[in-house]
């Protein structure tokens, strides 16, 4: 089996002095091996990086953080048992498995629930990047609200109930503007909003593809349906 490389900080570093939090190699989320498994640690690695931009994104997100972090921490424990053992992400959902039965244990059932918010924060972030790129000036494009309401709409909206969908009308209306969460990216600094969008492209490829495979991964088990 290939070695899984993690990722190249110089794909983002490219202005010196210019760090920003998509730019930190424990961010990054992991090229797959050659027969296409997800290593773990360097995914969970990832997934908290995601849990904690979320707390970019204002107060009104305070659970979808909770969520998204919960059940990190899920997966985390049921890793930590047997790193080696699992060291990808497929044999940590197997061994779960034959742990109970065939049928979700509390690993399992936890990424269920992660990979939907991963989903979520994935569409969220492609959202923010194309509106930025999308030749509009930039002051008309400040406010994400539409662009929260589309990532929800293309992922977590047909898992939720009523409840649940009239609750995150809420957050979607209460999402900060661009440049206040560009520049939390910038890590507090001023005028990178070009270098911060940049470097959250440049983690879009890997992060889809991991979702990607993790999906088919539980439709294949029989975990999950696709989407309609």
């Amino acid at each position: 089996m290939a070695a899984a490389v993690v990722g190249e900080p110089g794909d983002v570093q490219d202005q010196p002095g210019h760090e920003t939090y998509f730019a930190k190699p424990e961010h990054f989320f992991p090229h797959l091996t050659e027969d296409g498994k997800i290593p773990t640690a360097q995914f969970l690695s990832a997934c908290q990086g995601i849990a904690d931009f979320v707390s970019f994104l204002g107060t009104t997100f305070t659970l979808v953080r909770k969520d998204i972090q919960g059940n990190v921490d899920k997966v985390r424990a049921r890793f930590e048992k047997d790193q080696e053992g699992q060291k990808y992400l497929q044999d940590l959902i197997d061994a779960d498995l034959a742990e109970h039965g065939g049928k979700f244990g509390i690993a399992t059932e936890g990424l269920l629930w992660l990979k939907r918010g991963l989903s979520f924060m994935l569409e969220l972030l492609a959202e923010m990047v194309a509106a930025y790129n999308g030749g509009l000036p930039h002051n008309k494009t400040e406010d994400l609200s539409a662009a929260v309401a589309t990532a929800y709409a293309k992922s977590l909206k047909r898992h939720h109930g009523f409840i649940a969908k009239q609750a995150f009308k809420v957050v979607t209306m209460a999402v900060p503007y661009r440049h206040t969460i560009l520049k939390a990216v910038a890590l507090g600094q001023e005028g990178l909003d070009d270098i911060c969008i940049r470097h959250i492209e440049a983690h879009l490829d890997n992060f889809r593809l991991n979702v990607k495979t993790l999906v088919e991964y539980y439709i294949a088990k029989n975990l999950d349906t696709p989407d309609p």
